[in-house]
């Protein structure tokens, strides 16, 4: 991600009759999701006509990285035109994010902001080729080792000047007149340099972010030739080595591409066959049964005529038809039945 035209956060400051400029918004903040970021030059101007100064505001130098395993080797493509207004020698402005460790560094040598013909700010190194001038540097050790963070701005081996006087870190005063702004109508006049190194954490802590850069601000108050006051406040301000790193969330991961869910072929739904109507089983005929003729209970067998007795002489004659002979045998039987019917009955009535 590309950040450009970042405003340093600024507010006016007078103290003793010099307009002096404090940083006292909050700093730039890592670009959203990234996990580590460096940004080499930041420069404001302000709009001051008594000596022909044009307001301008933008970054150069950018690195940003924003997942594990991204490196960036910095973006130096200058779309805010910084270079119309600022030289560098040697440059870096680089971020990684491997498993164990993010980082953000920021380096240059040899940075001049110019104005007219005028070397407004110089930040030369001093300790020979290949020493920067400065060096920035913000790491952090995410989980579950960290987190850990460590931050320092180094300019040791550089010598800050405002318009060819050198500045030490802090607050310097300096006393000018036009020809120190190649401005003949600027008279007596002062600026007030202020010279801030920032790193958080300076030692290794457990804590989840770390940062660091330098901030220079050139303010004052103009004068004309005839001692009228024609500005006062900042004049430029520039930010140099904004890194920044952290590790106090999870890194983003990757958003996997989604497989396609396939489309199911409709499976054709089977005609019905018809289920054949049964054809009723015809009730078998009953054949009437024949019936049987009862069989005739045999007849009583009556005893044959007795014979009579041998009389001798009269052998010839025909037996007699009369009841004489089955009359005793009745009448016993009549008299048995009439016999038992009483007893029957005599003993129902002792009951």
């Amino acid at each position: 991600m590309r950040r450009h035209s970042v405003v340093l956060s600024c507010a006016a400051v007078l103290s003793a009759g010099l307009g002096s400029l404090a940083l006292t918004g909050p700093p730039a903040v890592v670009a959203p999701g990234a996990l580590a970021s460096s940004q080499l030059v930041q420069l404001r101007n302000r709009s001051v006509p008594a000596i022909g100064l044009d307001a301008f505001t933008g970054s150069y130098g950018e690195a940003d990285s924003t997942a594990i395993g991204d490196t960036d080797n910095g973006d130096f493509s200058d779309p805010d035109g910084v270079l119309n207004l600022v030289t560098i020698a040697t440059q870096v402005a680089r971020t990684d994010a491997a498993a164990s460790k993010y980082y953000g560094q920021a380096q240059l040598t040899d940075l001049v902001v110019h104005f007219r013909t005028k070397q407004l700010l110089e930040i030369k190194a001093t300790g020979g080729s290949g020493v920067a001038a400065l060096d920035s540097y913000a790491e952090c050790v995410p989980p579950p080792i960290g987190p850990y963070a460590l931050a320092y701005n180094r300019t040791n081996g550089a010598q800050i000047t405002v318009l060819g006087r050198a500045v030490p870190v802090g607050t310097t005063t300096l006393a000018i007149t036009g020809a120190d702004l190649d401005v003949p109508t600027i008279g007596a006049s002062t600026l007030t340099v202020v010279v801030t190194p920032h790193q958080d954490p300076a030692a290794q802590s457990r804590q989840g972010t770390a940062e660091a850069w330098l901030d220079i601000q050139v303010s004052g108050t103009l004068n004309d030739t005839g001692g009228s006051q024609v500005y006062q406040g900042e004049i430029s301000a520039v930010r140099l080595g904004e890194v920044h790193a952290r590790c106090d969330a999870a890194p983003p991961t990757p958003t996997p591409t989604p497989t396609p869910t396939p489309t199911p072929t409709p499976t054709p739904t089977p005609t019905p066959t018809p289920t054949p109507t049964p054809t009723p089983t015809p009730s078998p005929t009953v054949s009437p049964t024949e019936s049987t003729a009862p069989s005739p209970s045999p007849s009583r067998t009556s005893p044959g005529p007795v014979p009579p007795p041998d009389g001798g002489a009269g052998g010839g004659a025909l037996p007699e038809t009369g009841g004489r002979g089955s009359g005793p045998l009745v009448a016993s039987v009549l008299l048995a039945g009439v016999g038992a019917a009483l007893v029957l009955a005599g003993r129902r009535l002792r009951r």
